[in-house]
């Protein structure tokens, strides 16, 4: 029978020693490359989300913040209803939104401008398997938008969001931009500062 630890022993350690650093080495990702290796994949990284009484700045906020353009909107048993990206956020729809109903601009919610989910482009995760990174840009670029989620069908027949394609993403993995949307103009720090 081993010796039972209680606590772990101290070493003496000496000024001036490296630091390890990771040893992956990523090979270059083209376009003829499975599209799964671009997918950002919710079983590995977390989706950002946001629930939709929030603000339109509180929503900016948590997207520079995350470092992201996309998030899911949850009701309160974080199910998703629908998506926010800075796109939105920066586009005439909350000034649109501000004209049809009269109420002013701060007073706007995530809820009132999100896309709802029955209207995002989404593709199954089985197709996606099948498929190599350029299916993944034309398609993007054939629905003018810079998200595409990712649903899987579980067992029971029951759908789930399982992740996301992203531009940007997909353009850091590739070295060069992919997709330039008309509204997209601005970048998260403009559109704060515009704000500001």
């Amino acid at each position: 029978m081993g010796l039972e630890i209680k606590t772990l022993p101290l070493v003496k350690i000496k000024a001036g020693l490296p630091c390890v650093k990771p040893q992956h080495v990523s090979n270059p990702v083209t376009e003829d490359h499975p599209a799964i290796e671009v997918m950002t994949d919710f079983t590995i990284v977390s989706p950002v989300t946001i629930e939709p009484f929030f603000s339109l700045d509180l929503a900016l906020d948590r997207m520079k913040t995350m470092g992201v353009r996309l998030l899911l909107v949850t009701d309160e048993h974080d199910y998703i209803n629908g998506v926010l990206t800075s796109y939105d956020l920066q586009s005439e729809k909350p000034v649109r939104y501000v004209e049809e109903t009269g109420i002013s601009h701060r007073d706007i919610n995530v809820g009132m401008i999100m896309t709802p989910i029955s209207d995002t482009p989404a593709v199954d995760l089985d197709y996606v398997r099948q498929s190599l990174v350029r299916h993944i840009i034309n398609s993007i670029k054939e629905l003018d938008r810079p998200h595409m989620l990712v649903v899987e069908t579980v067992a029971s027949g029951r759908q789930q969001i399982r992740g996301l394609f992203s531009t940007s993403q997909i353009g850091k993995v590739l070295g060069r931009k992919i997709y330039e949307p008309l509204k997209a103009s601005y970048s998260l720090a403009q559109m704060k500062e515009s704000r500001g």
